[in-house]
């Protein structure tokens, strides 16, 4: 036991010294995350933080190969195993870095992370055998066996991946999965496992003094796909040693959140036709905030239903009575449930008395984030830029800013026959300057109700006034250096002035 907490404590320490360093240096770099539509932040936050996490990760296990200690030697005993860890965990994280720095695509990842895992598959981290459900003993999987290890690989680590959507989210939910799992190998007696484990919670541990809300450093993807890896690998590692009627459901409950949440994200993309990989604002997180939780408050919610799902798992793991730990994981389930509801059922997010809280353009929040960026703007083709952005996300047939003696901006989307046939309707919102000169912002877009209406004018009436601050503070310059999709004016559509016949 000495060793593990000389691990957790000399990792936590590495941690707490190595991330602000990371953090200087991301700075000195401006290595940012920038806000954006999608996320919840709404200032640039550096990234790259997961390299203090891999570094205090390996830093105690690096030190007790090099001494004589009593860990030293089990260590040198499973040494496939230890190999496994830091040749997949390096690459793993090198492929984080790449896609912080200069980013990677989901082909690239995924083709790494398929890698990663048979060489894991390979280094005696595998899945052989599940338990039977239906009666006693194990199912073995034979030929099986790499493609599902495979499949728990690539799905943990993305699953982790998918939920580092708020400010020590991620962080400390692997914590308590894998304070879970440090039980299970000590437990089993699996030196290693519980080794490394202490090791992993004392890197999350520090870290997370930088990373809790409100952040000043992110894990990034160097952190939450080495995190995912660490987790998906001992998660196997500590379950092979336990009874076979619960070893499938331990890792499974442990890991239970993410897990939940990947299942739910792929559902739903699904059933929008969507890529699986493609980002959106709707998973767990992002629902619990809609539905009036603050940042600190929904990662404290999301905690107690991962600290539920972890102590299911401790509980199956430790009695042969099921009923304990079934008890533990009905009490999750509903509080689970009960945040759905919460979130479906609350009026803004359903979009019953806001529309822009529906799926036809940007919620609130998004838009607040875009009326940041254009106020801190310091030259137009950032304007433009984001326009363009708003625009796309909006759905505009066309946008344009101009003045009295001329054009600023114009955005020319594609022209759907289908959507015009509905009707196409002008919206001009006028643009306040400094010395009272006329300039106008002019919107077009396809009719779709008063609610689809609303869902388009509402954000370009809310980043009117920030739009104007942002034109007056660069001298209202001409914004067609920025890329759009075209240069064409805007269409000479027949339509009907909204603002004119909502006043009629």
């Amino acid at each position: 036991m000495i060793s593990f907490a000389v691990a957790f404590l000399v990792s936590l320490l590495v941690a707490a010294v190595a991330t602000p360093l990371v953090l200087k240096v991301a700075l000195s770099k401006e290595l940012y995350d920038q806000p954006d539509a999608r996320k919840v932040h709404t200032r640039p936050i550096p990234r790259l933080g997961g390299i203090a996490i891999v570094l205090a990760f390996f830093a105690p296990v690096t030190g007790l190969l090099l001494v004589d200690a009593g860990a030293s030697f089990a260590l040198t005993q499973s040494w496939t195993q230890v190999v496994g860890l830091y040749v997949g965990g390096v690459l793993i994280a090198a492929i984080g870095v790449y896609d912080d720095i200069k980013g990677a695509n989901a082909v690239q990842k995924l083709v790494i992370q398929v890698g990663v895992a048979v060489l894991m598959y390979f280094l005696d981290y595998r899945i052989d055998a599940i338990s039977d459900p239906f009666g006693e003993g194990a199912i073995v999987l034979g030929t099986f066996a790499l493609p599902v290890t495979v499949l728990w690989f690539v799905g943990v680590i993305n699953a982790v991946n998918l939920i580092d959507g708020l400010d020590g989210l991620a962080g400390g939910i692997g914590l308590i999965s894998v304070t879970v799992l440090f039980a299970l190998g000590v437990m089993g007696g699996n030196t290693i496992a519980a080794l490394f484990c202490a090791s992993l919670a004392g890197a999350l541990g520090g870290f997370l003094i930088f990373n809790f809300n409100p952040a000043r450093i992110f894990m990034g993807d160097t952190g939450s796909l080495f995190l995912g890896f660490v987790l998906a690998a001992f998660s196997i590692s500590t379950s092979s040693k336990g009874s076979t009627t619960i070893a499938l459901m331990v890792p499974v409950l442990a890991l239970g959140l993410p897990i939940i949440d990947t299942f739910l994200a792929i559902g739903r993309r699904v059933r929008k036709q969507r890529p699986i990989f493609s980002a959106d604002q709707d998973h767990i997180h992002h629902k619990l905030l809609r539905a009036g939780l603050s940042h600190r408050q929904a990662v404290l919610t999301l905690y107690v239903v991962a600290a539920f799902l972890a102590g299911a798992a401790l509980l199956l793991r430790v009695t042969s009575d099921l009923a304990s730990g079934l008890i533990l994981l009905v009490v999750a389930v509903i509080l689970f449930v009960l945040f759905r509801l919460l979130a479906h059922h609350n009026p803004d997010v359903r979009g019953i008395s806001d529309p822009m809280a529906g799926d036809a353009g940007p919620d609130r929040a998004a838009v607040a984030v875009l009326c940041g960026r254009l106020e801190a703007a310091e030259r137009g083709e950032l304007v433009a830029e984001i326009l363009n952005g708003l625009a796309r996300d909006t759905r505009l047939v066309s946008a344009t800013v101009t003045t009295q003696n001329a054009l600023l901006f114009s955005w020319q989307g594609a022209f759907d026959k289908k959507a015009a046939l509905r009707g196409i309707t002008n919206y001009h919102i006028p643009l306040a300057t400094q010395d009272g000169a006329g300039a106008e912002l002019h919107v077009q877009f396809a009719d779709a109700g008063i609610r689809g209406d609303l869902a388009v004018i509402l954000p370009w009436e809310l980043v009117a006034a920030s739009l104007a601050r942002a034109l007056d503070h660069l001298g209202w310059p001409s914004l067609a250096a920025a890329p759009a999709r075209s240069t064409r004016p805007a269409l000479a559509l027949p339509g009907v002035g909204l603002a004119d016949s909502l006043s009629e």
